[in-house]
């Protein structure tokens, strides 16, 4: 039996553990299929959980004080002395290793300070093993030299790396939500869903008729002793704390001082139950009545999997770490869980005994992050994917196109008419989903129901990055008494289409609130002018038809227009899928922003399954980069924006 590829794993976690915790859960799911060699560059408590299968390499340990200052965590080395150890130590490695895959974790979207280290590894293992970088789901984005820092990140990336991991559902968070830069980038990005570590034993839930328990974390603790001192405070602002018992769980990383004044704080207080860990924090969370803690990566999973009640007080020094804040509003708007804005001792009370009666919404997101990560690595790896696109088939064309076209290519997909044969819409969403692709829906607005409203309404807010839905005219209906079928043609004087759109504007409000995008999608991508300055009236930013439309030249009104027909005919005759893939190519070749249309109620199973080859190819491809219109509308303004200032 043949060795398994090695895979040399870099982790530095330098103010918690949220990095060590996530980076072991992955290192696990990955040694069923690699064997796995961790260089560990912080400190590894002995209550960490190691898996047996995982090679570990303990680094000297850095990491950084509370000013964000680089420190030893060696008191017998200085940190210019464990700096030259360090990369001694890493290079050596990756020299008697010979591993075939090098992962880092964050570096270069993060960990500037380390970079002294892991350049050398990069450039000695460039062109020999493939490089990857694993990122959690939401970057830090308010650095005071932002700009600069995704400009060196962008660089890097492009010269070093072979592919990014990105360890979110890509419904909840993309790349291009923290990271401004994304359009230069090119290197393919992949999302592997959220990486959680494997369960462990789970306690009994908690049988009624017992106190209520409140659990208080704050992850490794190191920054998190305000937050557990006001907590014990506010415990004693609790109208019915005789009846509650609240646990605090310090963390491995909370200073000794902090240690101190906590046991001070609750030396009399015997419903509360002073911890420095526990091994199993979902466990604890499932008997548990509420959760009050920071918004890190893996407490996070740990509050969405348990179910618990949650109160959540986001890290964040009010400039630079916003990372947990931008996650914590986000789940606080999908209905996971209650924020507390203001941490007083008097305000926490308050919130406390609200969330006591908050009732959680099961989010649904993928937490299958680890083992979809080995999957994707595998491909790269084995090259399995490039071969498999790489045979002579209907999408072979447009391959070619994107490799030759030396840029990337922004994508979209419109699906018109949803509103009628909903099941197939509902399959056709469920494909995009799979895959990570956004899909923009036109609903036909006098088709809407109560029940497709609903389950619209219910994906949208699930996965708002993925899917969005804007205006197909009013009733699908044709005016004209000859010629060509339009629903806002000549037949329609300005009076009556301003009207119609108006109607169709307030029917999808009524029913979705301010979920439509201000896009409209005429009816057979036909319309006149007067169409447009009734869209104009009324605050419509996007027009779309195709491609072959004159345009209407209004100002304010953009037009982005689809150039693919899925279902195209020539002459009566629906195109072969090798006639698609070949008008699919020419459009990629004369154009910087392909749209693509489809019409789900035309697509059964054979369909989709062309289909499904296509999105595969989109998201493996780095010249492919799919977009939301709405996106491609911003990014149009910013450009014009950029260029009127210049």
């Amino acid at each position: 039996m043949s060795e398994k590829p090695k895979i040399l794993f870099y982790c530095q976690h330098s103010l918690g553990m949220g990095h060590l915790v996530r980076s072991l859960a992955l290192a696990e799911s990955l040694s069923a299929k690699f064997r796995v060699i961790l260089l560990n560059g912080g400190c590894l408590p002995k209550q960490i959980r190691v898996p047996f299968e995982i090679e570990i390499i303990n680094l000297p340990p850095l990491g950084f004080d509370g000013e964000n200052n680089l420190v030893s965590r060696d008191k017998r080395r200085t940190v210019e002395r464990a700096q030259i150890l360090r990369q001694k130590i890493i290079l050596e490695t990756y020299v008697k290793q010979k591993p075939e895959i090098i992962l880092i974790e964050l570096f270069p979207f993060g960990r500037k300070k380390f970079a002294y280290e892991i350049i050398p590894l990069v450039e000695a293992a460039h062109g020999k093993a493939k490089i990857i970088c694993s990122l959690r789901d939401i970057l830090v984005g308010q650095r005071r030299d932002q700009e600069r820092f995704e400009e060196r990140a962008v660089e890097t990336a492009n010269r070093f790396f072979n592919a990014i991991l990105v360890h979110s559902d890509s419904g909840f968070a993309r790349l291009e939500e923290s990271f401004q830069y994304l359009e230069s980038l090119r290197v393919p990005v992949f999302y592997t869903g959220f990486v959680t570590p494997k369960p462990q034993s789970t306690k009994k839930p908690k049988r009624a008729g017992r106190a209520k328990t409140i659990i208080v974390s704050a992850g490794g603790g190191l920054v998190g002793e305000h937050l557990l001192t006001v907590a014990v405070e506010a415990y004693a602002l609790l109208p019915e704390k005789e009846n509650i018992r609240m646990k605090i769980i310090g963390g491995l990383f909370l200073p000794g001082r902090a240690q101190v004044s906590l046991r001070e704080l609750t030396k009399n207080q015997k419903n509360i139950n002073l911890r420095k860990f526990v091994r199993n924090l979902r466990g604890e969370m499932n008997t548990a009545d509420l959760s009050i803690s920071q918004c890190g990566y893996n407490t996070t999973l740990d509050i969405l999997q348990s179910g618990v009640p949650a109160l959540i007080v986001p890290f964040g020094d009010g400039t630079r770490e916003d990372e947990q804040t931008k996650r914590a509003q986000r789940l606080e708007k999908l209905g996971a869980w209650r924020v507390c804005e203001k941490l007083t001792a008097e305000n926490l009370a308050e919130e406390i005994q609200k969330t006591l009666q908050f009732h959680p919404r099961k989010i649904s997101l993928d937490m299958n992050g680890g083992k979809n990560s080995a999957k994707i690595i595998g491909n790269l790896l084995s090259k399995t994917a490039t071969r498999k696109h790489s045979k002579q088939s209907w999408l072979s064309p447009v391959r070619d196109a994107l490799e030759e076209k030396g840029e990337t290519v922004k994508i979209f997909f419109r699906n018109d008419d949803a509103g009628i044969f909903n099941a197939r819409l509902f399959k056709l969403m469920n494909l995009f989903e799979k895959f990570g692709l956004p899909l923009d829906i036109a609903v036909i607005p006098s088709e809407v129901s109560t029940a497709l409203a609903e389950e619209l309404i219910l994906r949208l807010n699930s996965k708002p990055n993925l899917f969005a839905i804007h205006q197909h005219g009013l009733a699908h209906i044709n005016h004209e008494s000859e010629g060509r079928k339009c629903e806002f043609g000549k037949a329609r004087n300005a009076s009556q289409q301003f009207y119609d759109i108006a109607a169709g504007y307030q029917i999808l409000e009524d029913f979705f609130g301010n979920l439509p995008r201000p896009i409209f999608t005429p009816p057979w991508n036909r319309c006149t002018k007067e169409t447009g300055k009734s869209l104009n009236k009324l605050g419509f930013k996007v027009l779309s038809r195709e491609s072959a439309a004159e345009s209407l030249s209004i100002d304010g009104l953009e037009e982005i227009p689809v150039s693919v027909d899925w279902f195209a005919k020539r002459q009566g005759v629906p195109l072969s899928r090798e006639e698609i893939g070949e008008v699919m190519s020419k459009a990629i070749r004369e154009n910087n922003i392909v749209g693509i249309m489809l019409h789900h109620a035309l697509m059964d199973e054979t369909e989709r399954c062309f289909l499904s080859e296509l999105l595969e190819l989109f998201s493996y491809c780095p010249a492919a980069e799919c977009s939301p219109m709405w996106n491609l509308y911003q990014f149009g303004q910013k450009k014009r924006l950029v260029k009127t200032v210049g």
